[in-house]
């Protein structure tokens, strides 16, 4: 049985994280956390662990094929254990993940894949960023992030429409609303078989 895959994806500040966490209650889904997966390799004192520290303090992408060496035993484990559905955290940020992602997919013959793109603006990214004060969301940090957004992930939201396959939910709304929206909006999909 193909477990449902889905992608929730939207610009730094959207609050993906406080939806994943509902999500994943509401779901039982098993989930990826690629920065926590990331920071946890980062910690691991060897060249490899290094290069994750320091690439991530530079608020840069860790480049594709390392990002795969954290998701091929993961994946491989879902596969294994034959779970009801995967949630990826902001996940792919890139359209060559997107692509090398089905290809995985294809030869574990999972067909069911959804993106929830949680929308909000440049302005309000930029604003919320600048309230929550992070000490990674320095204006010009801010800046670079929405940047890579716009040249990295788009891209792979628009492939990913062309295939019917996303979802999008308005993410400037309070967070019980964008709740609801993406209860209504998913519903079926998110349903157990």
């Amino acid at each position: 049985m193909s477990p449902k895959i889905l992608f929730l994806i939207g610009r730094p500040g959207c609050g993906k994280g406080t939806q994943l966490d509902f999500l994943i209650e509401k779901t039982g889904f098993d989930f990826i956390k690629t920065g926590a997966e990331l920071r946890k390799r980062g910690k691991k004192d060897d060249f490899l662990g290094g290069k994750i520290r320091e690439t991530l303090s530079k608020g840069k992408l860790i480049p594709t094929p390392l990002v795969f060496l954290i998701w091929m035993p993961l994946l491989i484990e879902f596969h294994k254990k034959k779970v009801d559905g995967i949630i990826f955290d902001g996940n792919p940020r890139k359209l060559y993940e997107a692509r090398m992602l089905e290809e995985v997919f294809e030869m574990f013959d999972w067909r069911e894949i959804k993106v929830c793109h949680i929308k909000i603006s440049e302005k309000e990214a930029h604003e919320r960023l600048i309230k929550r004060g992070r000490s990674d969301d320095v204006k010009k940090e801010i800046e670079e992030r929405l940047g890579w957004f716009k040249d990295e992930v788009e891209p792979v939201i628009e492939y990913f429409s062309k295939k019917n396959a996303v979802v999008e939910i308005n993410g400037e709304q309070s967070v019980e609303e964008v709740r609801r929206e993406m209860e209504e909006k998913l519903q079926s999909f998110l349903e157990k078989k």
